[in-house]
């Protein structure tokens, strides 16, 4: 066998976690674009960021495992993996943080609640 077929499989599964991580970069974008209320600035330099980091993370992936070779099947590999983690887990993510922002949200207008309550009290 030649030695570019022996790692292909390696090759393969280092693909699916790296580009299944890269998705984990754009689920924490997301929740820092939902923390800043969607404007319209913030949103678009996260996601700048976000992508130049997931490229770099293919860059040095190819570079590291597939010692430099531009080949379309780690790319086509990369990429099924990243939008998987975007359509399951992503979907999963966001939920969850939805869930964490509505109920901190909930606990701080009872704690703003309270204290101008305390306040109106002390003026009358």
């Amino acid at each position: 066998m030649l030695f570019e077929t022996l790692n292909q499989t390696s090759l393969l599964v280092k693909f699916l976690v790296l580009g299944f991580l890269s998705g984990l970069f754009f689920d924490v974008g997301n929740f820092i674009k939902f923390l800043f209320a969607n404007k319209k600035l913030p949103c678009v330099i996260i996601d700048f960021l976000c992508t130049i980091l997931c490229l770099l993370v293919y860059f040095w992936g190819n570079l590291k495992f597939n010692y430099g070779q531009l080949r379309f099947y780690p790319l086509l590999i990369f990429f099924t993996s990243f939008i998987f983690e975007r359509f399951t887990l992503g979907k999963i993510i966001a939920k969850i943080y939805l869930v964490c922002y509505n109920q901190l949200n909930k606990l701080k207008n009872k704690i703003k609640e309270k204290l101008n309550r305390g306040k109106t009290n002390k003026k009358s």
